[in-house]
């Protein structure tokens, strides 16, 4: 009996290492389906926040660019014009406002103090010269009038007749008419660093300041192209 027993008690002793190392195989492939999970689940986690972050970045980059080509009078990240009154400056015509302004290009809105605009800080991209029904931006405006543009600006209230006045004395080149609401005058005259408030067009001093002002002196780049900008007029 003693051999027989012996036997048995080595293949109960084999059996029972071949159920410990079974289960430490069990165990370790368990940890290690609990280690991927754990893995899977912080990929999906690092590339959600990811998503989230690249959302955020685009959502400001947008709100950035919508800063930027907002309307003028002073939005955020708008630049002051620098205009300012020429007190040195004399012109022929009786009335006439006269500023010094600053040239450069900007990729912002502008904040311009006059109404309309005479000068100052402006878009790279002028606006191409002709006669407009609706507002215009700003900012496109003054850089025509750097190129030589006399600028004519009405009430939209103005009867339709005075407005096709205004039509007439506008349809050449280097001129840009448009409504303009809230100016202290029903009409303005605007060139470069020159302005001519009147309460009628059909003050002869608006033809004098076209004929004296148009591409005239006064321009900074004379002779500059005031097409093949932005904008499309009538």
């Amino acid at each position: 009996m003693g051999p027989q027993q012996s036997g048995s008690s080595k293949k109960q002793n084999k059996a029972a290492r071949n159920a410990k190392m079974a289960a430490a195989r069990q165990r370790v492939a368990e940890q290690r389906e609990r280690e991927a999970k754990s893995a899977r689940r912080r990929s999906i986690l690092i590339g959600s926040t990811a998503a989230v972050i690249a959302i955020g970045v685009i959502a400001g980059l947008a709100a950035i660019v919508m800063t930027s080509d907002d309307g003028d009078g002073g939005p955020a990240g708008s630049v002051d014009a620098e205009v300012t009154v020429a007190g040195n400056v004399s012109s022929t015509i009786n009335g006439v406002v006269a500023y010094t302004a600053s040239r450069d290009h900007v990729g912002s809105g502008v904040d311009y103090k006059q109404v309309p605009p005479v000068g100052g800080k402006h878009d790279q991209r002028w606006l191409n010269c002709g006669i407009y029904d609706k507002p215009v931006e700003n900012r496109n405006a003054v850089h025509s009038l750097e190129h030589g543009a006399v600028w004519i600006t009405y009430d939209p209230a103005l009867p339709a007749d005075q407005i096709e006045k205004l039509k007439a004395k506008a349809n050449q080149p280097y001129m840009l008419l448009t409504p303009y609401p809230g100016m202290p005058k029903p009409v303005n005259a605007t060139a470069w660093g020159l302005q001519l408030p009147l309460d009628t067009v059909d003050d002869p001093r608006l033809d004098e300041f076209i004929k004296l002002y148009r591409n005239g002196p006064q321009t900074p780049e004379q002779g500059a192209a005031c097409t093949g900008g932005v904008g499309k007029p009538q």
